[in-house]
């Protein structure tokens, strides 16, 4: 067996095996889905199921009013500060001098090189 069959053989067996945990992942995911899927109760007849429209409206209102509450609440809190931007840092005579001397150098290097 030459070293090329033993790489492709190598190859097809990895490939399979990870395109077999692939469809045993699907297959317990939509096994589990099945199992687990909620259940629909069946509709009962009596109206003690299905709240009033007077209920419901005053249920909204109440779900309104929290929500304007919770918001007015976190208004009240905020505390962002508009962000202040860095100072410019100055830079001596000495360390330009520096910093030009090193990039020359740098550029010498790249003609040369």
């Amino acid at each position: 067996m030459s070293i090329l069959s033993q790489a492709l053989w190598i190859t097809a067996l990895g490939m399979g095996l990870v395109f077999a945990a692939l469809i045993l992942l699907a297959g317990l995911m939509s096994l589990m889905t099945r199992m687990f899927r909620e259940r629909v109760p069946s509709p009962v007849s009596t109206d003690s199921t299905h709240p009033s429209p007077d209920r419901e409206r005053g249920e909204k209102a109440r779900a309104a009013a929290i929500a304007v509450a919770v918001a007015l609440a976190e208004q009240e809190q905020v505390t962002a500060r508009p962000i202040t931007p860095p100072q410019p840092i100055i830079v001596g005579a000495w360390q330009l001098g520096m910093r030009t001397r090193q990039m020359t150098q740098k550029g010498e290097m790249k003609r040369r090189g």
